[in-house]
């Protein structure tokens, strides 16, 4: 395993990523963590994700636009470390759908603004459907500084079932030299890459999320899942035909958990990398970090 996992990682920084601007407007994507053995249970312990995602910008007649995206993730988890002191849970199978829909609107060429609303539904599929609803929303300030240098600023809010949670971020899509990029959404995602040449980069990219899943499953009835993640790999992006690509990444987790909750056991206030009055009783135990390994196909389009 570890030799499959070295191998993955010396092809991620030897593939190439297309130079030109583009816009995704569709992916599938498969993520697979080798979780750690314990003492517990000596059989292999993994973490299988799957996402997909379709997003649909409308440019209306001000050059303004209506911008919707669709996802769905799945996530699906067998480790011993889900157990709780009196009740096995053998796997957790969870769910989510989200949209993303709202205004873009161009004061001019260099300036805009983004209000985007975020309705989720995150459960196991078991859980009722009104207490697996979520509502969140975005709203970024954009300012085009030149042709190699843009920036957004802004909040991420969501009604997590642990409670409310803000991110502020700011986004930065930045052309450091001809081959030195740097781009992401901080402290959520972020990548930085060199360009050799016009279909050929390599570089290092990070995911850090937060999310939250209510659950019905035998003996927790009443209850939901804290999942946080942060991801650092390798990463390359390699155009197979006309507008279709290829992503590949290869890492580590910094941190995978899943966190077992009681519906009522919340925090007063969830920001990035603390939380503020978090005195929430877990049910499980904790994660340790792990390998994994990414895959995506997506359709991609030039964007002027």
């Amino acid at each position: 395993m570890k030799n499959l996992f070295v191998t993955i990682l010396i092809l991620c920084m030897s593939a190439s990523l297309f130079a030109q601007n583009r816009f995704d407007v569709f992916y599938v994507a498969g993520n697979y963590n080798f979780m750690q053995t314990t003492d517990i249970n000596t059989d292999e312990n993994y973490e299988t994700v799957f996402t997909s995602n379709l997003s649909i910008p409308i440019v209306l007649k001000d050059s303004s636009i209506w911008y919707t995206s669709v996802d769905y993730q799945y996530f699906s988890m067998n480790n011993e470390y889900l157990s709780t002191d009196v009740n096995p849970i053998e796997a957790f199978n969870l769910h989510g759908f989200l949209i993303r829909t709202g205004y873009i609107h161009r004061f001019n060429s260099k300036q805009s603004l983004q209000i985007i609303f975020v309705p989720r539904y995150m459960s196991d599929l078991n859980a009722s459907f009104s207490k697996s609803l979520q509502l969140g929303g975005m709203v970024m300030y954009e300012k085009v500084k030149n042709d190699n240098y843009t920036w957004r600023v802004g909040v991420i809010y969501n009604q997590e079932f642990f409670g409310t949670y803000i991110v502020p971020v700011f986004y930065v899509d930045w052309n450091v030299t001809s081959k030195i990029k740097v781009k992401g959404l901080l402290p959520v995602y972020g990548k930085i890459y060199t360009q050799p040449s016009e279909k050929l980069s390599y570089g290092l990219h990070f995911i850090g999320l937060t999310t939250s899943y209510r659950i019905n499953e035998p003996d927790f009835e009443n209850y939901y899942v804290d999942r946080k993640s942060i991801n650092l790999s390798a990463f390359t992006n390699v155009n197979l035909f006309d507008n279709v690509f290829m992503e590949a990444r290869a890492g580590y987790s910094l941190s995978k958990d899943y966190g077992l909750f009681a519906e009522n056991d919340k925090v007063d206030l969830g920001l990035p990398l603390v939380n503020i009055g978090d005195d929430r009783i877990r049910a499980n135990n904790e994660f340790e970090g792990s390998p994994f390994i990414h895959l995506r196909l997506i359709y991609s389009i030039p964007v002027d």
